[in-house]
């Protein structure tokens, strides 16, 4: 029988200094900590920053107030302490909202989704992992709720509480099957890699817009002096940018732009637009007097020895992949291609892609007739 995560919770609510570091007394002492994070990205509000940050030991939960504390120096400690495993799901933005806003770096990383990953798992969200293993449904209510919003629903951090009360333990499984499977260093080198990624919160310039290019030097002007008037308004009135002015609707004004007066009753943006008529209206005579012209940038093509070893390396991961029912992208992704291929290296490859992948290649095994029970030649590298 199925129950509902929703329904049992047990934490701290943690919005005061001293019980931060009551809380930091706690988490100091274990081995793993699973923790998992509510943010504002650009939904409800201007911007992309942290809410809550929800913590669980084996024994204990907490539900952490990053916009009542201002100050979390003992999460941090935790984030960076090489001692404690912090275990997520699906780390990816986590790790590059940690890094915009608190300018911290997370040490000794357990991702459940890239074990899932290793493992040849095709249902990899947090609910579907939750459900297969304890047989418990995860409710999605709140998942476009504003975080922002102060108090909090109790429901609200009953919901979000609970996405951590299960990591530990679904580590537990899933370290347990990364080892049975021989694939536990696999895990081991793709966690410590991600000590040392780039996790950069990335903010799309106007030039990176869909169908920046085809534009006229003087659309793109006024798409310029449009992008950037947006994202100012926005920030004033504390509202995404796209509740100001959607992109295809910046497009279509670029295409016409729109007179003094059609700016004034102009529909379909926000009421910022319409007060401030004038000044939109000269920022887009503005963008009209600076043009800005497109610089192409010719992609360097392969060489037919290029492209012949860039399809062989393909492959390759195609085929590792079918066998060990891992993302081509997890044995061989794209990039790593592109550097063996132009520089005939394999030192961007961690060991346990390099080990399978060599077995595949002349002089390999796998050229090899398979006797009885013989393992597959990635299936030999997992040694």
């Amino acid at each position: 029988m199925r129950v509902t995560i929703y329904m049992i919770a047990n934490y701290t609510y943690v919005d005061t200094e001293a019980e931060l570091e009551k809380a930091a007394e706690q988490w100091n002492k274990e081995q793993e900590v699973g923790i998992d994070l509510e943010c504002e990205n650009n939904l409800h509000h201007y911007g992309a920053y942290l809410s809550i940050i929800q913590l669980s030991t084996r024994k204990h939960r907490w539900v952490v107030d990053v916009l009542r504390l201002k100050n979390i120096k003992p999460v941090l400690d935790l984030f960076e302490n090489p001692d404690i495993q912090k275990i997520f799901h699906d780390v990816g933005f986590d790790l590059r909202i940690i890094h915009h806003e608190l300018k911290s770096k997370v040490r000794n990383i357990f991702d459940t989704q890239i074990a899932a990953h290793l493992l040849g798992k095709k249902d990899l969200g947090l609910a579907s992992l939750l459900e297969e293993y304890f047989k418990v449904k995860k409710e999605k209510k709140f998942q476009m709720a504003d975080w922002t919003k102060r108090p909090l629903d109790k429901e609200m951090i009953e919901y979000a509480v609970k996405d951590t009360k299960y990591l530990i333990l679904l580590r537990d499984i899933l370290r347990k099957e990364l080892k049975n499977a021989k694939r536990w260093e696999w895990a081991e080198e793709e966690f410590k890699q991600l000590e040392g990624k780039n996790w950069e919160l990335h903010l799309p310039g106007f030039d990176e817009l869909k169908g920046y290019h085809l534009l006229t030097p003087k659309q793109r002007g006024i798409l310029k002096q449009l992008y950037m008037l947006r994202e100012k308004m926005a920030k004033r009135v504390d509202r995404p940018v796209h509740f100001v002015m959607s992109t295809r609707r910046m497009f279509d004004f670029i295409q016409e732009p729109p007179t003094l007066k059609q700016w004034q009753e102009m529909k379909g943006v926000h009421p910022i637009v319409r007060r401030e008529a004038r000044t939109v209206y000269e920022a887009v005579e503005r963008g009209k007097s600076q043009p800005i012209d497109f610089k192409f940038v010719p992609v360097k093509k392969y060489t037919p020895q290029q492209r012949s070893k860039a399809a062989q390396f393909n492959e390759i991961s195609v085929k590792i992949s079918e066998q060990l029912k891992v993302p081509g992208h997890l044995v061989l992704n794209k990039e790593q291609i592109k550097d063996i291929v132009l520089t005939g290296k394999m030192d961007g490859l961690r060991r346990w892609q390099r080990r399978i992948v060599l077995n595949f290649l002349p002089g390999g095994n796998q050229g090899k007739r398979p006797r009885q029970h013989t393992k597959t030649p990635a299936e030999q590298a997992q040694k």
